[in-house]
């Protein structure tokens, strides 16, 4: 079946095609071979429309499912005595989904629970799907979120985080970059001190083995996240160190040698080995000197106020929020405290315009602070492995200022850089406009974090 004669439309699809099936209707598409880039993408996004519309009818059927099964009951014997603690209409439910979607029945029973949750409790979420407003990967991140808070603050979580799904420009936020803000809106909204949390949730901490294919295996450690953040650090710093060695210029390897493919991540895994193992492969740079950034208002140090403080005033970097005990135990371990000047006004770094072309620690400090990530729409690549990027550049007349400086990830900083892709600044709340080679534009803006820390003279509403 065709929707037209001229050929650029792909076959529809029957739903009808089967004697059993519940579907009614055709769809089609335009046939993409005949379409324009943006017009391809169109197509995307509708199909993403029918995906989330689709996703919704299934997660509202599977809540009746178990909602019918347990209003009749099959029939049973009697004499048994009532299994699966007394939920059986529940069991019966992922055994008859695992069974018809070929699920294992863990999977099958993860969707009843999260069918159940959309279907009652968080309804505006489902509503959302339907709409296509949101992804399910969304729709899972805010009930992974919200079942963390007492009932009492659960639904009040899931509205806000239906606002938070798109950025104050209407930019929808990536599943990562979704994640990151609504663990620092659940740490706001959670009735307990992050302290309390902290130490029930170190009960937890534990170290896992999986076996894999290919005599390779898995080990998962569950640990307070400075002390893992100190850990991957350390073994970060280790691995650069061996690949800056390994690829210092020296004498061409003759054509028998097998060439050097080790890549950082394999570096940082023999690195972990030679720690515990002892087994080196690389050159010996001793212990570890671990290096992990903790962001706090110096006010909270020099008075005391950290104690009382919101949990987002001190902030672990490459994890979020973290508690007033811990930050305060950071900080006096410190051996140096780095200190960064800011425009008394504006709060923001001092720039040095065109005295020169790379900025200088301090204000480095401060741009890894503000963008936290890599400015590019939805990249969650860290500040810390970005680079500094010239808005105008820098053979432009453009000026090492942070107006006119954004972090951009190495592959992001070349789509830039061959004018691919283009963005303005807007000073000084440091928000970008982003133009893409299709003539589609977005909108990022600095870290909610960072703002908070420097703030421009008129600070803006709090995101949506």
């Amino acid at each position: 079946m065709a929707v037209s004669d001229d050929g650029v439309w792909v076959p529809a699809v029957d739903f009808a095609d089967r004697e059993d099936s519940l579907l009614a209707g055709t769809l089609s598409v335009p046939l993409p071979s005949f379409l324009t880039a943006d017009q391809a993408l169109g197509v995307v996004e509708s199909a993403d429309r029918v995906i989330a519309w689709a996703t919704a009818m299934k997660m509202s059927a599977l809540a009746r499912v178990e909602e019918a099964m347990g209003e009749e009951p099959p029939p049973r014997h009697e004499s048994q005595p009532v299994r699966f603690g007394g939920d059986e209409a529940h069991a019966l439910a992922v055994s008859e989904v695992g069974a018809a979607c070929a699920l294992a029945e863990g999977t099958a029973a993860r969707w009843l629970n999260d069918a159940a949750d959309l279907a009652t409790s968080h309804w505006q979420v489902l509503e959302a799907v339907e709409q296509g407003e949101i992804s399910e990967a969304h729709a899972r991140i805010i009930l992974d979120q919200a079942r963390s808070l007492p009932a009492t603050q659960s639904e009040q979580f899931a509205t806000i985080a239906l606002q938070r799904t798109r950025t104050r420009h209407g930019r929808r936020r990536t599943p990562s970059e979704f994640r990151s803000c609504l663990r620092r809106l659940r740490e706001r909204l959670h009735p307990e001190s992050l302290t309390t949390r902290k130490e029930a949730a170190q009960r937890e901490r534990g170290v896992w083995f999986t076996a894999e294919p290919d005599g390779m295996c898995t080990l998962t450690a569950r640990l307070t996240a400075e002390t893992g953040l100190a850990i991957y650090s350390g073994l970060d710093q280790h691995a650069r160190q061996a690949h800056a060695h390994a690829t210092k210029p020296g004498p061409v390897p003759g054509a028998d040698a097998a060439p050097d493919h080790n890549t950082l991540p394999e570096l940082r895994a023999d690195a972990f080995t030679h720690r515990f193992l002892g087994e080196n492969h690389g050159p010996d740079t001793g212990a570890f000197r671990a290096e992990i950034i903790v962001t706090i208002p110096v006010r909270h140090i020099l008075s005391n106020e950290l104690a009382a403080a919101e949990p987002e005033s001190a902030e672990l970097e490459g994890y979020g929020p973290i508690d007033a005990a811990t930050a305060r135990r950071l900080a006096a371990l410190a051996p140096t405290w780095q200190r960064l000047f800011t425009d008394c006004t504006t709060g923001q770094a001092l720039g040095v315009g065109r005295t020169a072309y790379r900025p200088p620690k301090a204000l480095r400090r401060y741009l890894n602070s503000r963008d936290k990530t890599c400015r590019f729409p939805g990249c969650p690549r860290p500040a810390t492995a970005c680079e500094p990027d010239h808005t105008i550049e820098w053979q432009n007349g453009g000026t090492t200022d942070p107006g006119n400086l954004a972090m951009l990830c190495p592959k992001h900083h070349a789509l830039k850089s061959i004018g691919a892709w283009t963005y303005t600044q807007s000073t000084p709340t440091g928000n970008l406009q982003w133009r893409s080679p299709l003539g589609r534009k977005y909108n990022t803006k600095p870290a909610d974090f960072g703002n908070a820390l420097y703030p421009p003279k008129a600070p803006e509403p709090p995101p949506f």
